[in-house]
């Protein structure tokens, strides 16, 4: 009798897996939605012409939405299927946006509806222009046509201030301010010797205004002020510094390490307040000569604490100026 029991138990337990399996064997295995961003690409801003073109293809999805959410209001696009493109007109957007795109597919065994979601940033204008002269900077540094380049002559590439206004003209033409979309943007050319007095040449750019193309304002100056004393001057300058930006353009003139009188250079970090630092782009602070002509090395990443530009600029006649872009660029 026990072995026909123990026979009854062997037989069952060899059943169980089997009878799993066919159990098993009628559950719908639903694929998950999945979706590809074809457009926009990473750290895009907005099209030529004020546009914003996406296209987004889905995989085991029904249908498509775009979200796009700029400044408090949303603008939304759907498409049935699995592919949704569309062009967003964007007309003089100056803030960046964020795209959420969600594709929607069946329901899973339970009964759910299954989507899944991606969220894009478009870049600002602005933030735009900086990463693209960064990159440009970044680039060149590694060109031996820019990295040691002839700054002699006015014209020369590696002059500091032909290098600095190289990163921006390469991608001026694309802008424009919204409160002058007409007008062309530029940098204006340093301030002349005249016009600079009582200090040095080279403390400041011209003065030219928004309603001229002149895109940048002055966030902060500093000059040296002989009616007050050294340590004031010098909780002056360092003021301006703690409020570099990247993205920011310093005229300067003074005397530091490497020379002495005028200097253009390019932030591309905000300041650092954990090492009291500042990083950037330049040509020519660093220098040498070839068979007699003035040559300049370009910079990338060079960082000092700021201590080292406050012994620079803080003496008599001289002082320096910081340039930011306005936020009211747009792609044109």
């Amino acid at each position: 009798m026990k072995q026909f029991f123990a026979a009854v138990l062997l037989a069952c337990m060899l059943l169980l897996p089997v009878m799993a399996e066919e159990e098993f064997s009628y559950q719908q295995i639903i694929p998950k939605p999945h979706i590809t961003v074809l457009a926009p690409a990473a750290s895009q801003s907005y099209d030529e012409g004020g546009k914003l073109h996406i296209k987004i293809r889905g995989e085991n999805v029904t249908s498509l939405k775009a979200v796009l959410h700029y400044d408090g209001q949303d603008y939304i696009c759907t498409a049935e299927g699995n592919l949704l493109e569309y062009t967003f007109e964007t007309p003089q957007y100056t803030l960046g946006a964020t795209l959420t795109v969600t594709g929607y597919g069946g329901s899973d065994r339970y009964g759910y509806p299954m989507e899944t979601a991606r969220v894009i940033e478009i870049l600002a204008p602005r933030e735009k222009l900086f990463r693209d002269m960064f990159a440009l900077a970044e680039k060149n540094f590694k060109d031996p046509y820019y990295y040691h380049a002839p700054a002699q002559e006015d014209w020369d590439r590696g002059i500091c201030k032909n290098f600095v206004m190289r990163m921006f003209d390469t991608f001026k033409d694309a802008y424009r301010m919204k409160e002058y979309p007409d007008l062309p943007v530029y940098m204006p050319k340093n301030n002349s010797k005249v016009n600079c007095k009582p200090y040095d040449y080279g403390i400041e750019w011209r003065y030219d205004t928004a309603d001229m193309g002149n895109p940048f304002e002055i966030a902060a100056q500093f000059k040296y002020d002989t009616s007050l004393s050294k340590e004031e001057n010098i909780a002056l300058c360092r003021k301006l510094l703690e409020s570099v930006e990247a993205g920011d353009f310093f005229q300067m003139t003074g005397d530091y390490y490497y020379g002495k009188g005028a200097h253009s250079l390019l932030f591309i970090a905000d300041y650092n307040a954990a090492n009291d630092s500042v990083y950037w782009t330049d040509s020519n602070m660093k220098n040498d000569n070839v068979n007699g002509y003035h040559y300049g090395y370009m910079q990338y990443n060079a960082t000092r604490d700021i201590d080292w530009f406050i012994d620079a600029v803080c003496y008599k006649n001289h002082g320096c100026t910081l340039y930011r872009l306005r936020n009211d660029l747009f792609i044109k």
